[in-house]
């Protein structure tokens, strides 16, 4: 019986405690409040690093250029580059995959291009546009 008292008044001292400590200031009124602006500009003003000066930059000494001749150095008046010429020749195929153009001329090239006009005769005879009103 003594422990359960016991117990009960430290139970009702740490409420008590807890009470006076935190909750009991929070219900005061302050009776002045903190100006932040101007905390805020003491602190910002007081902690400022010191300026630093940027490094020094190292002196570079830049090479001369030998320019070629006028008559070597000829200036294009058409950026555009001229198109490849390649002769048009019938039954044959031009493979590109090297950059340059190849004329090539098999069986298989032949088949496969009649192949390719049937398919293409086929898919577009019953295809017919109306004129515009």
């Amino acid at each position: 019986m003594k422990s359960r008292l016991v117990w009960a008044v430290v139970l009702v001292a740490a409420i008590a405690a807890f009470y006076f400590a935190t909750i009991r200031p929070a219900l005061r009124e302050t009776s002045a409040k903190p100006d932040h602006r101007r905390i805020n500009r003491d602190f910002a003003t007081s902690f400022q690093p010191p300026p630093i000066p940027p490094p020094p930059l190292p002196e570079v000494k830049m090479p001369a250029l030998n320019l070629p001749p006028p008559s070597v150095a000829t200036r294009r008046d058409d950026p555009v580059p001229a198109p490849l010429e390649v002769p048009i020749q019938n039954g044959a195929t031009i493979d590109f995959s090297t950059g340059a153009p190849h004329v090539r001329m098999q069986g298989k090239d032949k088949e496969a291009l009649d192949r390719a006009l049937r398919d293409i005769a086929e898919a577009t005879k019953e295809t017919a546009f109306p004129p515009r009103k």
